[in-house]
């Protein structure tokens, strides 16, 4: 097996250097909130009677970082939606938030089409790309956001653009400590996670090689549900290895009963808690007693517990441990974290067999 304590072995297999931009998060979340501070909102963006954010993969994750975010704090309902077009309830006191890193996901594309449609309210986030394009043409409000990373990389970028412009919307209070607090603790564990702490200093590092030739199964609940889905992308994207995302107290309705089989041998399954010091009295019952269930067929159970006072700092913290673990899995089983052939090959044949772009062009035109 490769030892991540090697450098050169890190290097050579981390070709686009995911490493470093995560070190760098820190200051992508300063410069995102910086950048969308400036953005303006236009006279014709009111007070929506709802949110509904659509993108795909690592644009749409922040909507759901979003969402459970703010689910016991903001007023109205936020959506996000992973499709080529908008539910039919969307209309003209709708907000439509288009988010796409690269500015072609052609689900967000036709979305963007969809919403012009509906006559709704409608603001885009991109790095460039088409969705750029047609934002300028029909005078959308555009965020555009720092380019040349991956995309799944950019969720500071993405994520901070999105509670901006809730809060110029005054939709929620003002989270600047918030932010401040976040940053700080990303520069801390920047530090502790970094490829030059050896493995016995690191935690990502250790998680990494607990997770070879394994199957993870995550389990997140309340502002932690959309961790166990990130975690479980990052691991597919980046180290190219199946993983499984769970949510209690829905996973306790189903899932839970899995480990019942008693023919079963589980020691494979690798069984990832996202927990709270401060978690609500059911929810502890029920991850406590999830613990107790999955210890009696695998030792593998492994309690990630947050850093930071507010909740957009321990969603963060937990989701950058993540992250770079995933990058550490992908160097163990010696695979590029940036490439994604399959992903690629099958925009190749959508271009080819329908190529999106034209059509919406012609039909705003």
């Amino acid at each position: 097996m490769i030892n991540l304590d090697e450098q050169n072995h890190i290097i050579e297999i981390d070709k686009s250097k995911q490493l470093e931009i995560l070190k760098e998060w820190s200051s992508l979340f300063q410069e995102a909130r910086e950048n969308s501070l400036e953005f303006v909102l236009p006279e014709n963006i009111k007070e929506p009677s709802n949110i509904v954010i659509c993108g795909m993969g690592g644009s749409a994750i922040a909507g759901d970082y979003l969402s459970s975010l703010l689910k016991s704090d903001i007023k109205i309902p936020i959506l996000v939606n992973r499709d080529y077009y908008l539910p039919a309830f969307c209309n003209k006191s709708t907000l439509v938030i288009c988010v796409s890193y690269s500015g072609n996901t052609e689900e967000t594309l036709s979305c963007f089409k969809d919403a012009h449609t509906k006559n709704t309210m409608i603001i885009t986030i991109s790095s460039g790309g088409f969705l750029e394009k047609l934002a300028k043409k029909t005078k959308v409000p555009h965020i555009k956001i720092k380019e040349g990373i991956p995309p799944r990389t950019g969720l500071p970028l993405i994520y901070t653009s999105l509670l901006t412009i809730l809060e110029k919307l005054k939709l929620i209070n003002d989270m600047s400590k918030d932010f401040e607090e976040t940053e700080k603790i990303l520069a801390k564990l920047s530090e502790e996670y970094s490829p030059e702490k050896k493995t016995e200093e690191n935690f990502a590092k250790e998680i990494a090689y607990g997770l070879f030739n394994k199957l993870p199964l995550f389990v997140g609940h309340t502002i932690y549900s959309p961790l166990s889905y990130r975690a479980k992308s990052e691991l597919n994207e980046n180290s190219k290895v199946i993983a499984i995302s769970e949510e209690v107290p829905e996973q306790n309705h189903n899932g839970i009963v899995a480990w019942d089989n008693p023919n079963v041998v589980l020691n494979d399954v690798v069984v990832i808690l996202f927990r709270d010091e401060n978690e609500p009295k059911p929810i502890k019952i029920r991850m406590e007693q999830l613990k107790k269930i999955v210890n009696q067929k695998t030792e593998k159970v492994l309690e990630l517990y947050p850093q930071g006072q507010s909740k957009l700092a321990k969603q963060i913290s937990l989701t950058y441990l993540i992250d770079i673990t995933s990058i550490y899995l992908a160097v163990l089983h010696e695979v590029d974290p940036s490439i994604t052939p399959s992903i690629d090959n099958l925009k190749g044949v959508l271009k080819k067999k329908l190529n999106l772009q034209d059509i919406i062009e012609k039909e705003l035109s």
